[in-house]
């Protein structure tokens, strides 16, 4: 059920979404979740996240949708992400449209305030109990007016469950570390030798970047 859209009925634009679908009209993006639409009617513009494929696929693709829809209920007034007006006939995500570029190509003015901005944001939402784990894809960080980050794409993350959930636990633990280690490249471009002493706290590989980073050499060295 969709929330917050006055004057556009939900058959209008299940109408549209899937009239786009068919035609191949309006698209955004195409990944391994679904495609992605872009709406306009009048001043607003929203995004629609449809699911992928077929059989198998189309149903792992709408319950990752789903799983996002309810971490956008957790991220309600979060000042980072675009607002979520729900989920269209179940299977489609509703999203406001934010213009921006990708911090990882934009000329970022104030780079270490873009930064300190974007560390309290991730806090906020560990806070929240939400970790991104996909910071590092080059879509999923926005520069909006030149200066503020803003986070998409939350088809990975990770929810911390309430009470006795051990492997949810771990697994959100692996999630908040990787969303800082992923700041640190993010913010020295991967030359992390440049590190400052104060940001050297939120970075520490994990187990599966240290065997990706040893593997990288290994193949560096085979290729010599």
């Amino acid at each position: 059920m969709l929330r917050g859209l006055d004057g556009l009925s939900e058959d209008t634009l299940a109408r549209w979404t899937e009239d786009s679908l068919a035609t191949g009209m309006h698209r955004l993006a195409r990944g391994y979740q679904g495609q992605t639409l872009l709406f306009r009617d009048n001043d607003r513009r929203l995004v629609i996240k449809a699911p992928a494929g077929r059989g198998i696929r189309k149903w792992i693709s709408t319950l990752m949708l789903r799983h996002e829809a309810r971490v956008y209920e957790q991220l309600m007034d979060f000042p980072a992400a675009p607002r979520c007006y729900g989920l269209l006939r179940n299977r489609y995500l509703v999203l406001e449209y934010i213009e921006g570029a990708p911090a990882r190509y934009a000329g970022i003015a104030d780079r270490e305030a873009f930064f300190v901005e974007l560390l309290e944001h991730i806090k906020t939402l560990h806070a929240r109990g939400i970790a991104h784990s996909d910071l590092q894809k080059k879509d999923n960080l926005l520069l909006v007016d030149g200066q503020h980050p803003c986070l998409l794409d939350f088809g990975a993350a990770v929810i911390r469950k309430s009470g006795f959930a051990p492997f949810n636990h771990v697994h959100f633990r692996f999630a908040v570390r990787l969303d800082f280690n992923q700041w640190a490249k993010l913010k020295y471009q991967g030359r992390l030798e440049h590190m400052s002493a104060a940001d050297r706290v939120y970075y520490r590989r994990t187990r599966i970047e240290k065997l990706a980073r040893t593997l990288k050499r290994l193949w560096r060295a085979l290729r010599a």
